[in-house]
């Protein structure tokens, strides 16, 4: 077995790749590493317009790098008990103890249906810049647009109403991306 020292190495570009501590090799654009979380369970949430509350899918990163992008992804399903209702939603990173919205404040999913309530497929993704090399925690958080609806999150039926067998899988996903 051989090993190779160098002490610089360049791309075809001209742009540097360099070797941090710990012998890993940081190459802008490429992918550091990836942290995931998952939610099985159904939330549910009696709403308050003006209150918006965590659903229960998070996931923590501790970035390589202070200036690298973290790019989130949520994906999810939800529902609102009224038609005319809309849930919505919000990423939010949290590092030192300090919450800060980071993708869409009323990020709202849905697909009508005037015979009772509304809901649909929640997909968002946000790309973030490292705030330093501490723990960030990333998580989704809910409200009803109404504020006088119960609205969910993960719903685990195929009529929208409740938990069965049918439990669905809602993920979040956070990927470093080395500058």
């Amino acid at each position: 077995m051989s090993t190779l020292f160098v002490n610089n190495l360049n791309t075809a570009s001209g742009t540097d790749i360099t070797v941090a501590s710990g012998k890993t090799i940081k190459a802008p654009g490429m992918i550091v590493q990836v942290q995931s979380g998952q939610l099985d369970t159904q939330f549910t949430m009696s709403s308050n317009q003006s209150t918006q509350t965590d659903v229960g899918l998070s996931v923590t990163i501790t970035p390589k790098y202070s200036n690298s992008k973290l790019f989130v992804q949520a994906t999810g399903n939800t529902y609102s008990s009224q038609y005319n209702d809309n849930p919505l939603h919000r990423i939010v990173r949290t590092v030192g103890g300090v919450a800060t919205s980071i993708a869409a404040t009323d990020y709202m999913t849905y697909s009508q249906n005037n015979s009772g309530g509304q809901g649909g497929a929640y997909v968002q993704s946000v790309m973030d810049t490292a705030q330093s090399t501490a723990a960030h925690e990333y998580k989704i958080q809910i409200r009803s647009d109404l504020g006088s609806n119960t609205v969910y999150f993960n719903v685990n039926d195929t009529n929208n109403q409740g938990t069965s067998e049918e439990a669905q899988r809602s993920t979040i996903v956070v990927m470093e991306i080395a500058q």
